[in-house]
């Protein structure tokens, strides 16, 4: 008999993602499309302590232009929601296109295997992600 039909009586509240960060800038040149080939993608972190001394994690998409862009190619790369210069804007776009409104960093790592993100959302966000 299985265990799986017990699992399924239980319904979790969250969902946790690891987001390898090379596997992040991936998506993000996906989402850039024809603007990737404009711009090099650097992805990086940076850690906030709150009022509460409770640490925040917020990532960096940090695009840098490829030299002498056209005001075309530069509204090329505006027109993908990426902030040129603005590393938290194009980080905060980036994880909410991929996890929506309602995510969490909970924790940012760095071990051999690569730097990554643990990323929490609502089950019920993941649920409707699913259909």
């Amino acid at each position: 008999m299985s265990n799986y039909k017990y699992l399924n009586k239980l319904v979790p509240e969250d969902v946790h993602y690891l987001l390898d960060l090379s596997e992040f800038k991936e998506l993000i040149e996906e989402m850039l499309g024809a603007a990737s080939k404009l711009v090099t993608v650097e992805v990086d972190c940076d850690q906030i302590e709150d009022s509460y001394d409770i640490l925040n994690f917020r990532p960096m998409v940090i695009l840098k232009e490829i030299a002498n862009l056209s005001e075309e190619n530069r509204h090329t790369i505006l027109n993908t929601g990426f902030s040129l210069g603005q590393p938290f804007d194009s980080g905060d776009f980036a994880m909410k296109k991929i996890f929506g409104e309602n995510y969490t960093i909970i924790a940012a790592t760095e071990d051999q295997d690569g730097d990554f993100f643990t990323v929490e959302i609502p089950y019920e966000d993941f649920a409707k992600s699913q259909m």
